[in-house]
C-alpha cells in the first residue's frame, strides 16, 4: 500500500515540474536587463509592447497552471478591431499573438489595455502603438496624403514630379502616353460603347480599375476641390514657370502652403516644405489628339453623369472644377492619388 502512495506522489512532483519551472530567468526585450520569473505563478510578460505604425505582431506569454480570459480594457480610439488577439482563452502557459494593423494617425498614439484573468486575479497587459510618418514622396494636405508625383503605368508613379505620367479615362486602368498625338486612342475608343451597368455608367471610379500602386486611389472630385479651389475666385495654387532657377521642366501649380513659400519652392525642395507640384498638362481627346496642353488638368473619381465629369481642369484665368463641358470620360488625363486611408477620431 505504501509503494503505491510512493508512486503517486512521485508521479504528482514530475506532473508539476513538467508544468512548470521555478525561478527560471527570463530575457524581455534587452539583454542587459534580467527579469526573474516563475513560470509556476499566473502572470503575463511583457507587461507593456510597443509596435510601429506599419503594425505587425507582437507575443504576451501567460505563466502558471490556471485557466484564463482575456478581455478588452481601456482603449483611447473609438475603434477597437485594430489590436486582434489570436487567443482569448486558455489554460495554463500560453503564448498570445496580438496582430496590429496599420495605424491611421500622425498625432496620436493608439493604445489598448488587456484584461487577463484566472477568476481570483486580473493582470494587464498594453500595446501602444507608434505614429504615423511621411515618406520621401508623400505629403500631407487637408488631413489626406498625396503622393508628389502622378500616375505612370498602373501600378507606378512617373519618374519625376514634374512628369505628366500617362493618362487615363474615367475608370478604365488602360495608361495612355500624355504630352502626343496618339492615333491608336481613336480605335480604342470606337470599339468600346458605354452601356447600363458598363464600369464608365458608374458614378465613382471602381477599386478594380484603379491605376494607382497598391495602397493608393484616385482622390475624389470634392478632394481635389479641397486641394486645388472650386473656382477661380477661390483657387488655393499659385502658379509658377518652369525657369533654371526653381528647376522645373514645365510650368505648373504649387499647392498646399501659403503662395508667400509656394512662389520660392524649386523641384527640389517643394515636398519637403509640404507642398505639391501639379504639372500643366492637358488631355489625348476623342480623336487621339493633345489637346488643352495649357490647362492642368487632373483626373477624379467623381462623375456627373454616364458621360460628363470626372475631370478638374484650371488655368491662369479659368477653373472649371467638375469638368461639365469638357469631361467626357471618354478622354484620357493625368491622375494624382491620394493614399488610402481610414480616419480615425
Amino acid at each position: 500500500m505504501k509503494k503505491i502512495i510512493y508512486i503517486l506522489i512521485g508521479a504528482v512532483l514530475v506532473s508539476l515540474q513538467l508544468s512548470c519551472t521555478k525561478n527560471e530567468a527570463t530575457w524581455i526585450e534587452d539583454p542587459n536587463y534580467k527579469i526573474e520569473s516563475d513560470e509556476c505563478l499566473f502572470a503575463i510578460y511583457p507587461v507593456a509592447a510597443a509596435v510601429p505604425a506599419e503594425g505587425g505582431e507582437v507575443e504576451f506569454t501567460i505563466t502558471g497552471n490556471d485557466d484564463w480570459t482575456i478581455e478588452i480594457g481601456e482603449v483611447n480610439t473609438a475603434k477597437k478591431d485594430w489590436c486582434v488577439l489570436d487567443k482569448t482563452s486558455g489554460s495554463g502557459k500560453t503564448t498570445v499573438k496580438a496582430r496590429v494593423n496599420q495605424s491611421t494617425s500622425f498625432v496620436k498614439n493608439r493604445s489598448m489595455v488587456f484584461l487577463v484573468s484566472n477568476g481570483q486575479k486580473t493582470l494587464k497587459a498594453k500595446v501602444v502603438q507608434g505614429l504615423l510618418t511621411l515618406a520621401d514622396d508623400e505629403v500631407l494636405i487637408n488631413g489626406l496624403i498625396w503622393a508628389n508625383r502622378n500616375v505612370g503605368m498602373p501600378g507606378k508613379f512617373a519618374d519625376d514630379i514634374d512628369d505628366i505620367g500617362m493618362c487615363y479615362q474615367f475608370n478604365r486602368k488602360v495608361a495612355w502616353e500624355g504630352g502626343k498625338a496618339n492615333p491608336d486612342f481613336v480605335a480604342a475608343v470606337n470599339s468600346y460603347v458605354p452601356s447600363e451597368g458598363d464600369d464608365w455608367v458608374t458614378n465613382a471610379w471602381t477599386q478594380e480599375n484603379n491605376p494607382c500602386p497598391e495602397g493608393w486611389r484616385v482622390p475624389t472630385g470634392q478632394e481635389i476641390c479641397d486641394l486645388l479651389g472650386d473656382s477661380e475666385a477661390n483657387l488655393k495654387a499659385v502658379s509658377v514657370n518652369g525657369t533654371a532657377a526653381n528647376g522645373f521642366k514645365r510650368r505648373g501649380y504649387i499647392v498646399g502652403v501659403d503662395p508667400s513659400i509656394a512662389a520660392g519652392l524649386t523641384k527640389e525642395n517643394v515636398t519637403a516644405s509640404g507642398a505639391l507640384f501639379i504639372p500643366q498638362a492637358g488631355w489625348l481627346n476623342e480623336y487621339g489628339n493633345w489637346d488643352r496642353d495649357w490647362l492642368v488638368v487632373l483626373r477624379t473619381a467623381t462623375s456627373l453623369n454616364k458621360n460628363m465629369g470626372g475631370m478638374f481642369l484650371s488655368s491662369w484665368g479659368y477653373t472649371d472644377a467638375w469638368g461639365w463641358g469638357d469631361g467626357q470620360k471618354v478622354r484620357a488625363a493625368p491622375v494624382r492619388c491620394v493614399k488610402i486611408l481610414e480616419i480615425e477620431d
